[in-house]
């Protein structure tokens, strides 16, 4: 994850790809989700949808792609205006400070699972026979 200021904007930027966001939608949502053992509730979920950013306690979506061959998901938000570069970089601490975390777990665990989608999936397609 990381997080870089321009002008009245921010824009954070993280290391899972648009496309494993997408495949586990289909395929194994709860990948996408850390739940709590005991209460089975959800704690933080991610997810993409193209042009509608939103950061609320208990998830994040993903509103755009980085410009880069990695497309992986981006995050813009708004600063208030006026703010001091040091008050800007507070602003969005408390922004991010609850996403932080759980956010830093889901893009260790992400590409593994839609790595193993993927893999399964391609299998499933292989072993179809298409008959005349």
């Amino acid at each position: 994850m990381k997080v870089s200021i321009t002008a009245d904007t921010y824009a954070l930027v993280s290391s899972i790809k648009v496309d494993d966001i997408s495949l586990l939608k289909k395929h194994n949502p709860s990948a996408l989700k850390i739940v709590d053992e005991k209460t089975k509730n959800t704690l933080f979920a991610v997810d993409y949808a193209e042009g509608k950013n939103d950061l609320v306690k208990f998830g994040i979506t993903f509103g755009s792609t980085s410009r880069d061959a990695n497309g992986t998901a981006v995050f813009t938000g708004t600063l208030p205006a006026g703010l001091t570069a040091d008050e800007a970089k507070a602003y969005i601490a408390d922004k991010l400070g609850t996403v932080q975390g759980y956010l830093a777990t889901l893009e260790q665990t992400i590409p593994a699972e839609a790595q193993k989608v993927a893999a399964a999936r391609k299998a499933l397609v292989d072993s179809i026979s298409v008959n005349a």
